[in-house]
C-alpha cells in the first residue's frame, strides 16, 4: 500500500484532481502513523507553490490607466458641485468591535496552527502509553501527560519536543550530533545526545532523573539563565520557585516503575503519595492530621488500578482509606 502512495499523487490530492479510487488509497495510507509527517511535508511544499490566492495586480493597474486616459477630467470636481463630505470617523465602540474581531481572528489562526505543525501525545488519568519517534528514539508516557513533537523536520532540522507530565526517554543518538531537546513550560530545559533519563514537569515543580550517558539542563534563578550538567545516578529537583537541588539516588530509582504498574515507595512522605494520586489519577485527596502527612512509605509491590493502590496503602500504614467518588479522605484509626 504504502509504495503506490507517493508525492505525484499527494499533490493531484491536494489540487482536487484524485479520483474516488485514489483518495480511498490515501486515507488507508494516512492510517498508518508513520505516514503522517510524509504527508504534512508534501502538504506545506504544495501551499507554498501554490498560493491559494493571486492579486491580479498588473491588469487592475492597466484598467485604470485606462480609465485616466478615457476621463482625464473625472479627478477635478465640478465648481457648482457641493464640497465632498468629510471622511468617516470611526466611533471608540466600532473601534473596539473591529479590534476584538481581528482579535479572535488571530487566535483562531494560532489554534488552527498548532496542529497542523505538531503532533501530541496524550494519556488520561490512570493512563500510561509507549511509542517510537520518528528518528528512532522511545518514549514512555505518564499518567495525565502529554508530549508535542513537531510533524517534519524533526530528526533533520530540530528535535525539540514540549513535555507537560511525566515521561521517560531512551534517545538515539545521530550521526550528525543532532542534539534532543526536552522543554517544559517553566523555562527548562533538558538537553541531550543519545542517552536514557526520566523527566517530571507539573506545576508543584520539575524532577530529572538520569540513568545512563549524560544531560545538561538549563534553567531560569531570578533573572540569571544557568546551566547543570548531570552525571548517571542523579536526581535533580526544582521546585516552584526554581530552586535547584541535586542529590544521588539508588538504582532500583533510576528507571520508572509506573508503565509496569508496580509502585516503588523508599521513606516516601504519605503527603507525597497524595500529589502521586492527584496527579496521576485526578483524585482530590484530603489528609487532616500533619503528622500522618508525613508519616513514610516503604515498599514494593503492583497495583492493576487506582483501588489496588488505595488498599495497598491503607495495609502499608494500617490507616483508613475512604473514596466516595474522586475525593479521597486519608486517616488514622
Amino acid at each position: 500500500m504504502e509504495s503506490e502512495v507517493n508525492k505525484h499523487l499527494i499533490f493531484s490530492y491536494f489540487g482536487r484532481t484524485a479520483s474516488p479510487l485514489q483518495r480511498e488509497l490515501i486515507a488507508q495510507w494516512l492510517r498508518e502513523e508513520k505516514n503522517e509527517e510524509q504527508f504534512y511535508e508534501w502538504l506545506e511544499e504544495w501551499e507554498s507553490s501554490h498560493p491559494q490566492y493571486h492579486a491580479p495586480t498588473d491588469r487592475a493597474h492597466q484598467r485604470y490607466a485606462a480609465f485616466l486616459a478615457d476621463h482625464p477630467q473625472a479627478s477635478e470636481a465640478p465648481a457648482d458641485e457641493p464640497e465632498p463630505l468629510p471622511p468617516h470617523r470611526w466611533h471608540r465602540k466600532q473601534w473596539l468591535v473591529a479590534a476584538s474581531l481581528l482579535f479572535l481572528l488571530g487566535l483562531g489562526a494560532l489554534a488552527f496552527e498548532k496542529p497542523l505543525r505538531y503532533q501530541t501525545y496524550e494519556t488520561a488519568f490512570g493512563e500510561t502509553r509507549s511509542f517510537r519517534l520518528s528518528d528512532g528514539s522511545t518514549v514512555m508516557l505518564n499518567a495525565n501527560s502529554s508530549l508535542q513533537v513537531p510533524r517534519w523536520g524533526f530528526g533533520r532540522r530540530t528535535r525539540e519536543v514540549l513535555l507537560t507530565g511525566e515521561a521517560s526517554f531512551s534517545v538515539t543518538h545521530l550521526p550528525n550530533d543532532q542534539k534532543f531537546v526536552v522543554k517544559t513550560r517553566k523555562n527548562f530545559e533538558v538537553v541531550v545526545l543519545g542517552t536514557e533519563f526520566t523527566v517530571f514537569a507539573r506545576k508543584r515543580g520539575t524532577r530529572v532523573t538520569l540513568n545512563k550517558g549524560q544531560v545538561r539542563l538549563h534553567y531560569q534563578e531570578g533573572v540569571a539563565r544557568k546551566h547543570l550538567t548531570m552525571q548517571p545516578g542523579e536526581l535533580v529537583t526544582l521546585d516552584p520557585h526554581n530552586q535547584l537541588a541535586l542529590k544521588k539516588v539508588r538504582s532500583p530509582q533510576l528507571r520508572p516503575t509506573w508503565n509496569e504498574k508496580r509502585f516503588v515507595f523508599d521513606e516516601t512522605p504519605l503527603q507525597e503519595v497524595a500529589y502521586l494520586l492527584e496527579e496521576n489519577y485526578g483524585l482530590q485527596v484530603s489528609i487532616r492530621d500533619s503528622a500522618l502527612a508525613d508519616r513514610r512509605l516503604m515498599g514494593s509491590f503492583r497495583a492493576d488500578n487506582v483501588d489496588q493502590l488505595l488498599q495497598s496503602i491503607s495495609e502499608l500504614l494500617d490507616i483508613s482509606v475512604v473514596r466516595q467518588g474522586n475525593r479521597v479522605q486519608l486517616t488514622s484509626h
